[in-house]
């Protein structure tokens, strides 16, 4: 629990953690909202990338030897959790990123960095996933490319709410493809951090916060992922 409290306490600091009255792209009203857009110093990037190496550690430790970052937000993600791994772990991976149109001149092709020339596992790095759109077309780039072996998805925070069918995004995830998909931290991981008095009072967070994610929670929910 310490590094998932100390990762919570990261987001609301750098302001990637925001508290008050926001709408998803579903329409449901959240007391809460995540944009990793605020990791905009090195500093910021640097301590990001180290939660996402640990967890990388935990949950896919020789299971990979490629990070695959999805334009945009997963390209300094990627390339920052793979530069971690190899200086703080000794694990050394290769990393990829597509661009948004192929390129046609040059070396040519939507993808930079490893190119799979030969068979490579591949873990996705993203920041958040919602309806999972961007998963799935990453998926259809990567299921051209006969190399490609997708072994898992790593995200920041997993929202844990319903989609349509009534599962999770990562849920659908893994049941669709058949793949590991795991989170940093979940949005129990947040809820415990607020039940702490003392993180509330050094953060000084909003006397009803706690109720109000508490309530979003069951309301919108999926009891696992």
């Amino acid at each position: 629990m310490p590094i998932k409290n100390s990762f919570v306490s990261f987001l609301i600091e750098t302001g990637a953690l925001k508290f008050g009255d926001f709408v998803t792209k579903s329409g449901r009203k959240t007391p809460y909202f995540i944009n990793t857009g605020e990791f905009r110093t090195g500093a910021a990037l640097a301590r990001l990338a180290e939660f996402y190496a640990a967890a990388f550690v935990e949950h896919f430790n020789g299971k990979a030897e490629n990070l695959y970052g999805p334009a945009y937000k997963g390209i300094p993600l990627c390339a920052a959790t793979a530069m971690t791994l190899s200086t703080s772990h000794q694990m050394n991976l290769s990393f990829t990123y597509n661009r948004k149109e192929a390129k046609d001149h040059g070396e040519g092709g939507s993808l930079v960095g490893d190119t799979y020339k030969t068979p490579t596992r591949i873990v996705i790095i993203e920041d958040v996933i919602t309806a999972g759109t961007s998963i799935n077309e990453t998926m259809q780039i990567l299921s051209q490319i006969p190399n490609a072996r997708l072994k898992g998805l790593l995200i920041s925070v997993d929202r844990k709410e319903r989609l349509e069918n009534g599962k999770s995004a990562l849920q659908s995830v893994k049941e669709l493809y058949g793949i590991e998909a795991c989170s940093i931290i979940t949005i129990d991981d947040i809820i415990s951090f607020l039940k702490d008095s003392a993180n509330r009072e050094k953060l000084n967070l909003p006397e009803n916060l706690l109720e109000r994610i508490s309530d979003y929670r069951k309301e919108w929910g999926v009891s696992c992922s």
